[in-house]
């Protein structure tokens, strides 16, 4: 059996993701949390193969301090089971010690095959709605991607980075050629839709 604990502040999400874990015996849940101070101490105290974490919980603790000390507890995995996907956000959530993303629009069957594999030991598994190219942008990659969909002229970029006009060109044209998109146009418009 995966012993879960399921996190939501939205008790009647959280009702029917236990009802849907619940269902085909392979999950047992044996904890419930509707804060984030909550699902820490539970989570510290039964010590789960996986917390099911919403994502923006009420609480003391945000969400990468509490993905963080979740991972830190002896053999605990965290599956973000988030209402929305903020394209942005999700590697960095991944880098803090997620092992997956999924949507709660995703079907109760793929979110019980995300909690199987990473209680198997897998990482990075991902919505499929969500773009295939997030796992592969490294953090400063991301963080170009941040500072080109600032507000101001795309000209002011370089200045904001530290770099000069070519050294940005080139790593836009990198960028742009990694994420398989026509134009640097299309790498900002990419990086607003995902909400770099």
């Amino acid at each position: 059996m995966i012993r879960i604990v399921v996190v939501d502040d939205h008790v009647p999400t959280r009702e029917q993701a236990v009802k849907d874990l619940s269902s085909g015996g392979l999950i047992e849940i044996i904890g419930e949390a509707g804060t984030s101070d909550e699902a820490y101490k539970i989570s510290s105290q039964v010590l789960p193969d996986i917390v099911l974490l919403d994502l923006h919980l009420p609480g003391l603790l945000g969400t990468f301090d509490l993905i963080k000390k979740l991972s830190a507890l002896k053999m605990v995995r965290i599956v973000v089971f988030a209402s929305q996907s903020k394209a942005s956000e999700v590697q960095d959530l991944l880098d803090a010690g997620a092992a997956a993303y999924v949507l709660k629009t995703d079907p109760p069957a793929l979110l019980r095959m995300a909690i199987v594999m990473v209680h198997k030991g897998s990482r990075g598994i991902l919505s499929p709605a969500l773009p295939r190219h997030l796992t592969r942008l490294s953090s400063q990659e991301r963080s170009l991607l941040r500072q080109l969909t600032m507000r101001g002229k795309l000209a002011k970029a370089p200045e904001r980075l530290g770099i000069s006009q070519s050294e940005l060109a080139d790593l836009v044209n990198h960028l742009t050629e990694k994420l398989e998109l026509e134009s640097p146009e299309q790498l900002v418009k990419w990086a607003q839709k995902q909400g770099f």
